[in-house]
């Protein structure tokens, strides 16, 4: 039981550095979940603690919010909330247009993100 919760952790975002061989070594993986016990004991927040990446928006470094899958982050509540039927429904229909839209503008694009890679290794991001 301990290592599917510990699974479901990885995936969603809690355990970067887990490999597989640290799960399939029986003696790494039990000073893992000593780990994960005792932090849970010490501070009950840090399942529901959010995770954060840090992105570039506008020539600045920003701190971007990641949900687990079917989530979304709402910042009126500060925290990941279920993504309904008729929002994913909505959200698809808007990406197959904006792809549509996006055609014609895909060598500025690809200008522009070669330009933010120089960015983000100059500041030790990538």
């Amino acid at each position: 039981m301990l290592r599917e919760i510990i699974q479901q952790s990885i995936k969603n975002g809690f355990f970067d550095e887990i490999t597989e061989d640290i799960l399939n070594d029986d003696e790494q993986f039990n000073s893992v979940v000593e780990v994960f016990v005792q932090e849970i004991i010490n501070n009950t927040k840090t399942l529901v603690e959010l995770r954060r990446k840090r992105v570039i928006r506008g020539k600045k470094l920003k701190l971007r919010v990641i949900c687990p899958k079917n989530k979304r982050y709402v910042a009126s509540k500060k925290q990941c909330v279920r993504v309904s039927g008729q929002e994913r429904i909505k959200k698809k229909r808007a990406m197959k247009r904006a792809a549509i839209k996006k055609r014609g503008k895909r060598v500025m694009m690809k200008r522009k993100r070669a330009k933010s890679m120089k960015k983000r290794k100059a500041m030790g991001l990538r």
